[in-house]
């Protein structure tokens, strides 16, 4: 099979953080649509920032296609390989859980919110093609910057970094001005907003952090656990102060910078010491990609299901949220253990390994 990856430890802190990061946005959404159709917040507002997994995700993301596919940057041959493996990551199982709630859609127009069930709209939402609205499943417009962010990646494999440097330099030059405002695109060019968005920034600081983990492990390794303590002290002062202190701040040099920091702090803990995780924590990492693909659709049915019984009186701001936000776990996990694990496996042994093997294994 073609590599286009390093050989890499697992680094399973980082995966117990991916969990964490699903769970926050989970949090998240159960308190604003709790809020929004009961007029009820959840858990003293204390999951306002509950947003931040995202940004967790994308530096992240930046991270694991720098520190895993390193040995494919400037190499060709090795573009199909990678981009075919991202796909079969990613659409699969977006697919299906997209069209899980479209037929749920049409079957109850209530639920739809309205939405634009276009034919036009259901192909963009299906290939995750920028559009001015987010797809059918709301959170899909993560995917869209994800897949972008892929395209990025790509440059860097197919050209030879003596080409590709320039390019991208560029393109983070511009970025950086439209971050700074310097540069500023009307809402009405949204593929502008989302070439050159904000939100790439975190690609990139998870490319650094991964260049950090790379090239200066052994001098940050001292340091682990205070950079460890500092990221996590960081978050729940600023977790505080956007829940209690109705501050806003700009994500990208707040929780981004210290996701940046937990991933250099964690990788080096997880190279270092090895520690022993529980299987529950690195279970929630693994199936967090289902749960944060069904957990927004779960809820706001729940919650709306409440509106339209009338029962919100009953909903109170702890223990009936507390079981929604667990459903919308427990579903997700079921979803993850029945469908996309297996079949993940199967795509991967049926299409990515039989793509790939090298020919002078076929007999």
């Amino acid at each position: 099979m073609t590599k286009s990856s390093t050989p890499h430890k697992k680094l399973n802190l980082l995966q117990v953080y991916r969990g964490i990061g699903a769970l926050l946005v989970v949090m998240f959404h159960v308190n604003q649509m709790s809020t929004e159709r009961l007029n009820q917040v959840t858990f003293f507002n204390l999951f306002q920032a509950g947003w931040s997994g995202v940004d967790y995700f994308f530096v992240l993301s930046g991270f694991l296609m720098v520190y895993v596919h390193r040995s494919a940057i400037g190499k060709k041959d090795q573009l199909k390989s990678f981009l075919v493996k991202r796909c079969v990551r990613i659409y699969p199982i977006y697919w299906i859980i997209t069209l899980i709630v479209l037929c749920f859609f049409l079957v109850i127009p209530g639920f739809a919110n309205a939405q634009d069930l276009s034919l036009g709209k259901i192909i963009l939402s299906l290939l995750l093609i920028p559009q001015n609205d987010k797809p059918i499943l709301d959170v899909g417009w993560t995917l869209v910057y994800e897949m972008y962010f892929y395209v990025l990646f790509s440059i860097a494999i197919w050209f030879k970094p003596k080409q590709s440097v320039p390019i991208l330099l560029a393109w983070l030059l511009i970025t950086l001005l439209h971050f700074s405002k310097v540069i500023q695109f009307p809402d009405t060019f949204f593929l502008l907003n989302l070439v050159f968005g904000n939100m790439n920034l975190e690609f990139v600081l998870g490319g650094l952090a991964a260049y950090i983990v790379i090239k200066y492990n052994k001098k940050i390794t001292n340091y682990r656990w205070i950079l460890f303590g500092i990221a996590n002290l960081g978050y729940l002062i600023l977790a505080i102060l956007v829940a209690w202190g109705n501050i806003e701040f700009d994500r990208i040099k707040t929780f981004a910078v210290l996701a940046a920091l937990l991933i250099v702090a964690a990788s080096s803990i997880d190279l270092k010491d090895s520690p022993r995780i529980p299987a529950l924590f690195i279970f929630l990492g693994d199936a967090s990609y289902s749960i944060f693909l069904l957990h927004s659709p779960v809820i706001s049915a729940s919650t709306k299901i409440v509106q339209k019984a009338n029962l919100g009186k009953y909903f109170d701001g702890f223990f009936a949220p507390a079981l929604v936000a667990l459903f919308a776990v427990v579903v997700g996990c079921i979803f993850y253990s029945l469908i996309e694990k297996p079949l993940t496996v199967y795509l991967r042994k049926n299409i990515v390994e039989k793509m790939f093997i090298p020919k002078a294994h076929v007999s």
